[in-house]
């Protein structure tokens, strides 16, 4: 029978302040420390510190964290497996449309040129259609970036016969520098008469075969185009272009390293006047009424300066036409110098200079002078480098100036000067592709005679 303590000893936890009954744990008197009280608390461990039941809190967390693992782990192998395979991983991609093809709003509109062009956030191109077919062929060349895209954007939209001419043209290709890459595009581009929203154009069907015409709204020029039906698309197979009133007609081709070149120097005036037609010229002077304004000259009178000498007949001589200085000291021209290269242009235009030495100088109606650098072979005249690159027989009279050698392309727009002990020569290119009109053929000419090289 066990013995029933008679003085005993609370003890109590040191963190409960007011314990209750059952946290009370009573001691015999004879295990309590002599000298103690009936009655005395005695403080132990803090119950946050002893070990109580186990809980499965923590097991439930660990598999929660695994789960999430695992699908991050799926979800990442899945968009690895669609960027191996060259999948979108979201595709916004607009539904394609059956024969025909959909250009989403981001991309550029095809020139509306025809009430027939929808002009709806998606425009919808029926290849079915001859003028759908040559106006969706006219937006491809005019936005290509490269020659070998123009070439084979060209070549793919032309008619057999027109491909191959096209491809007999591209013979070469991958000889000419960047530099005579880009300038040929130029060119290239600057030939196609372009199109507006006002343009009037009617189209004839008869079997496989289609003639466009487009009447020009702002000069009344008429183009007609001829699109061959050749395994069911619509190709362009011809072009013409002609002035109101004119039997003068030309055929806009591209510009390739085997261009056909038949004219001479001397006529190349006289072309130039026939295909592309001068500006307006006030007072019959020789100079546009807009290079009057870029040189500070009256437009309505032929000797601005009033010193006796024509206002064109000084610019070719050297001096001012607006004063009695220097063309050099005109305040409106002004000297820029890039790399091997400085020439005097409008002090008005807007210039943009590349890293290869290129520049193009741009006039505010769009139309700009193109300078670039062509490698050639260092001895080689300017000549002999002519008839290599673009292969051909007949080569355009080249003339001296100074220690330069010059050379004018048979269309007028180009002229290319060197030195024999160079290695590279210069081509500077007049481009009128916006109105084609010669608005500025004596500021060209006037660059031409001031640029320097070395």
């Amino acid at each position: 029978m066990s013995e029933t303590p008679t003085n005993n000893l609370k003890i109590a936890y040191s963190d409960d302040i007011n314990p209750s009954t059952e946290q009370i744990e009573f001691v015999k008197q004879s295990e309590a420390v002599p000298g103690n009280e009936e009655g005395q608390y005695v403080y132990t461990m803090p119950s946050a510190f002893r070990f109580g039941p186990k809980t499965n809190t923590t097991s439930k967390m660990g598999l929660l964290i695994m789960g999430l693992g695992i699908i991050l782990l799926i979800g990442l192998v899945y968009v690895g497996f669609l960027i191996i395979t060259k999948k979108p991983v979201f595709n916004f991609n607009s539904t394609p449309v059956d024969n025909g093809e959909v250009i989403s709003a981001t991309s550029n509109p095809p020139v509306n040129t025809s009430p027939a062009v929808a002009t709806t956030s998606e425009v919808v191109i029926d290849l079915s259609d001859p003028e759908q077919a040559y106006l969706q062929l006219r937006l491809k060349l005019d936005q290509a970036l490269t020659l070998e895209d123009y070439f084979n954007i060209f070549i793919a939209g032309a008619s057999q016969g027109k491909a191959q001419e096209l491809m007999e043209q591209t013979m070469g290709l991958d000889q000419l520098s960047e530099s005579q890459k880009s300038s040929t595009l130029s060119i290239s581009k600057s030939m196609l008469i372009p199109l507006e929203p006002t343009d009037h154009i009617t189209k004839e069907i008869n079997g496989d075969q289609a003639t466009l015409t487009i009447t020009k709204a702002d000069s009344g020029r008429v183009g007609v185009v001829t699109m061959l039906l050749e395994e069911g698309q619509w190709r362009l197979d011809d072009e013409h272009w002609q002035d109101e009133g004119s039997e003068v007609s030309t055929t806009p081709e591209t510009v390739g390293p085997e261009a056909t070149e038949t004219s001479t120097v001397t006529t190349t005036e006289e072309l130039l006047i026939e295909e592309l037609a001068l500006d307006s010229d006030l007072d019959q002077d020789g100079l546009t009424d807009k290079e009057e304004a870029l040189l500070g000259t009256k437009s309505d009178i032929v000797d601005s300066d009033s010193d006796g000498y024509d206002d064109l007949g000084e610019i070719k001589s050297g001096y001012d036409p607006a004063s009695r200085a220097k063309l050099v000291d005109n305040r409106n021209l002004k000297i820029v110098q890039q790399g091997p290269w400085s020439v005097l242009v409008p002090a008005m235009w807007t210039q943009q200079l590349g890293r290869d030495n290129s520049a193009i100088f741009r006039a505010n109606d769009g139309q700009f002078i193109q300078l670039t650098i062509m490698d050639k072979v260092a001895g080689q005249g300017l000549a002999s480098w002519y008839q290599q690159t673009f292969n051909v027989e007949q080569i355009p009279e080249i003339t001296v100036k100074g220690s330069n050698e010059v050379g004018l392309s048979p269309d007028g727009l180009t002229y290319y000067i060197t030195r024999p002990e160079f290695n590279y020569l210069i081509a500077l290119t007049y481009n009128p592709e916006v109105n084609h009109l010669l608005s500025y053929n004596n500021i060209f000419h006037l660059m031409i005679d001031n640029l320097t090289i070395k």
